[in-house]
């Protein structure tokens, strides 16, 4: 973060990036898309991070996220330097499920969810009067369950933080940060007063003709993209190069770990636990603790008449109901190469932040739960030849409510560390587009909005 206070620097001519997951892959990127040398050093020996593709009897599975949306602003452009083609999904894969009252209820785009089945005429009659709530945001943060419940009603309200929560943290609505977690959908609020009327002015400001972002994934696996975007990089991606300290020195900077390099700027792409290891000492306090979830992920696939899944892009479990998944993503129906020709596959998730117990059963016992809830969901008995359990310890970060405060002491804390910035999913938002915007807003940062040539760096 620099401060108002300081002198401009000069644009840096290198730059190190600590993590190889796909934050750091990004940045990475990023910067050589700005004319900028950025040198990726990962600990593990392979790139990707939480994105491992398991592939196993000519199935694809994906333990972490499978799919980007394109087109978008900050991400198209990183996988387009990089050569990266991706395959866009059917149409059908825009068909999304609540797992509701005992069933899978069909989910449309807001406002037309007031009309869902899934809602009493009480909350659909609610939720359509948003536009005149007046029901002014607190002081401070509030939770997404709370901001939700006054803009839409508490049935309506209720529905979406779970599903929202589930779907990509895989956390609790009653202790997630709304601001942090979903800022894009607090933000409607913050420039129309309400959901609605803000979603139509985005819409209405849209350029004409700018399409709309659909679901894209590789035939290959997010562990294929994760070796393409190392690749860009040629031999600045360096594997197996654990980090142990990093240091300013003068106006440069330099990291210790497999070697010794000197750089002009650092950018730390791991979570914050684990940078508070080799950050700065008087960073670590900020940095340790953070919360963070596990989940086990559970792969079903078999072939199409043992496994009738519809086509879509899958459901997401609402509140209170008897089944423990968070969701089930129906793989095969929306992405490319997930499954055997005349197969399917289903990814069920369990845990997170909103159900940890469950992680305390056997592999076994996921297997048939799963099996058990995927029948009663599409209300038909699957049999599933192809099973795998992916239990997920690295944890999905959580964002509690006091988030932003805390990224606002992080910013403070790194004023007197010119050259210095962090991103990744424990920081600004999860998904794959959340760490291109971020990979953006670090090389801003880093640069000083300064605009040097755009081109690969050789």
């Amino acid at each position: 973060m620099t401060s108002p206070d300081q002198p401009e620097r000069r644009v840096p001519r290198e730059v190190v990036v600590i993590g190889g997951g796909f934050s750091g892959l990004l940045t990475a990127v990023e910067f050589g898309r700005r004319g900028i040398r950025a040198t990726v050093v990962e600990a593990s020996d392979r790139p990707g991070g939480v994105a491992q593709t398991v592939r196993e009897d000519g199935y694809l599975l994906e333990p972490a996220a499978g799919t980007f949306l394109l087109p978008h602003p900050d991400l198209s452009p990183i996988l387009h330097a990089a050569g990266i083609e991706l395959v866009e999904s059917p149409p059908s894969a825009r068909r999304r499920w609540a797992f509701r009252h005992g069933a899978m209820h069909e989910l449309k785009d807001s406002p037309a969810i007031a009309l869902s089945p899934v809602l009493s005429w009480r909350a659909k009659f609610r939720t359509l009067r948003e536009p005149w709530i007046r029901t002014p945001p607190p002081e401070d943060d509030e939770s997404l369950l709370h901001f939700a419940c006054r803009r839409l009603g508490p049935e309506t309200g209720t529905l979406i933080a779970n599903i929202m929560a589930h779907g990509v943290f895989a956390g609790d609505p009653t202790t997630m940060s709304a601001r942090a977690a979903f800022g894009r959908l607090v933000g409607l609020e913050d420039e129309a007063g309400s959901l609605i009327r803000g979603g139509i002015r985005r819409m209405k400001a849209r350029p004409k003709g700018t399409p709309r972002a659909t679901a894209h994934s590789s035939p290959d696996g997010m562990a294929f993209v994760a070796r393409s975007l190392s690749k860009f990089l040629g031999d600045r991606y360096k594997g197996s190069w654990p980090v142990t300290s990093i240091r300013p020195d003068g106006e440069r900077w330099v990291v210790e770990g497999s070697e010794t390099l000197t750089t002009d700027a650092v950018i730390i792409a791991v979570e914050p636990g684990a940078a508070a290891r080799f950050a700065p000492t008087d960073l670590g306090p900020l940095l340790s603790g953070r919360p963070t979830a596990n989940v086990a992920i559970v792969g079903l696939g078999g072939r199409a008449c043992d496994l009738p899944i519809p086509p879509g892009f899958g459901f997401l479990t609402g509140p209170g109901e008897s089944i423990r998944a968070l969701g089930m993503l129906f793989e095969s129906e929306y992405a490319a190469g997930r499954a055997p020709n005349g197969c399917r596959m289903v990814k069920a998730i369990y845990g997170g932040d909103a159900d940890p117990s469950v992680l305390d059963l056997s592999d076994d016992d996921l297997l048939r739960l799963a099996t058990d809830e995927l029948s009663r969901a599409i209300g038909i008995d699957v049999r599933p030849s192809f099973t795998k359990v992916v239990r997920q310890t690295a944890g999905i970060p959580q964002y509690p409510v006091g988030h932003p405060q805390w990224l606002s002491q992080l910013d403070d804390a790194l004023v007197p560390y010119p050259g210095l910035e962090f991103t990744g999913w424990g920081y600004r938002g999860i998904g794959v587009s959340s760490l291109a915007t971020d990979a953006a807003r670090v090389a801003d940062e880093i640069t000083h909005h300064s605009s040097p040539a755009v081109g690969k760096v050789p």
